[in-house]
């Protein structure tokens, strides 16, 4: 399972989700062959913030829709629990709708209503800016929290069944999601800034304090936050090694950040190398209930008790 790619900003009038071939690091065709439940973000660009926010989210949440609609014997879309039952089924994507960037609800919380309706099933709460919910972690001076508006929405995210991201916001807003969420939380791709210091890293206390909530941390592949120089397969492994050491290996996951970013370490080109990681952690002496646990279990329990029942 992997927990983020930006893979519906590939499509356009010409090819869609299910065959974007070099173009993309990640489609239906390849993913359906490598993971069993893939979320999909749409991720709302800085262009179109603040006044395009919600058309912009629209748009890509309508691409969406529509991919699955014209591949729905191969894609099932996860909406609630029970569209987990059918997770081991070899022959069919999980599709989990998600948008990186709580712009798209405007400051108002009927939208948020209004995108549950839609599908969407997490939010990833800011980008890098500061918006109504919270501030982004590029936003380094105010070391502002939660807004009113956002605890507004993590509560209401907490009763509809959404699952929290906080991928991307500023360390006040993460400790002040953890003190008003009531439901486990996830951090959809990050990795770990005592490893390497960035700051969409988590440091060491934010990856123990999401273990004592229960939530997961999905371990990127974005060269950026991994390290310098030649960045490979192996970093990921160090980072996931480094995560385990604190959270325990039930707390962490894969987020890939597929299509998100222009290049990809090397063994981890697009989603058909995915399995590499399982085959280097089982190479280093993880057992195996481990490795499947990192490898999607983890995210796959939180989904089971946060999502709505159908």
């Amino acid at each position: 399972m992997d927990g983020h790619c930006d893979s519906i900003l590939k499509t356009n009038e010409i090819c869609d989700l299910f065959d974007l071939g070099s173009a993309a690091h990640l489609d239906f065709k390849r993913a359906l062959a490598n993971v069993n439940l893939q979320i999909f973000a749409a991720y709302i660009d800085s262009s179109y913030k603040p006044f395009q926010s919600l058309q912009q989210g629209l748009i890509l949440i309508e691409k969406f829709h529509q991919a699955v609609e014209q591949n729905q014997e191969q894609v099932k879309l996860v909406c609630s629990q029970e569209d987990l039952a059918t997770i081991n089924q070899k022959d069919i994507l999980h599709a989990l709708l998600a948008v990186e960037g709580g712009e798209i609800l405007c400051g108002r919380l009927p939208l948020l209503h209004l995108i549950f309706r839609l599908g969407v099933r997490s939010i990833g709460l800011t980008w890098n800016q500061r918006n109504e919910i919270a501030d982004g972690c590029g936003e380094s001076v105010t070391k502002g929290g939660l807004t009113s508006f956002g605890t507004l929405v993590v509560q209401e995210m907490n009763k509809l069944g959404m699952v929290i991201d906080l991928a991307h916001i500023a360390p006040a807003g993460f400790w002040d999601v953890l003190e008003h969420t009531h439901h486990p939380v996830m951090v959809s791709h990050g990795n770990c800034h005592g490893l390497y210091p960035h700051r969409r890293n988590l440091n060491d206390d934010q990856i123990k304090a999401l273990a004592q909530n229960d939530g997961v941390m999905g371990i990127t592949f974005v060269p950026d936050f991994l390290g310098a120089g030649d960045i490979s397969i192996e970093h990921v492994i160090e980072h996931i090694d480094y995560a385990v050491s604190l959270a325990g290996p039930d707390h962490v996951g894969l987020g890939s950040d597929f299509d998100g970013t222009e290049t990809m370490p090397r063994g981890l080109e697009d989603v058909t190398k995915i399995s590499c990681i399982g085959e280097e952690l089982l190479k280093k002496g993880y057992p195996l209930k481990d490795v499947e646990k990192i490898m999607g279990g983890n995210f796959i329990r939180l989904f089971k008790t946060v999502l709505p029942q159908s």
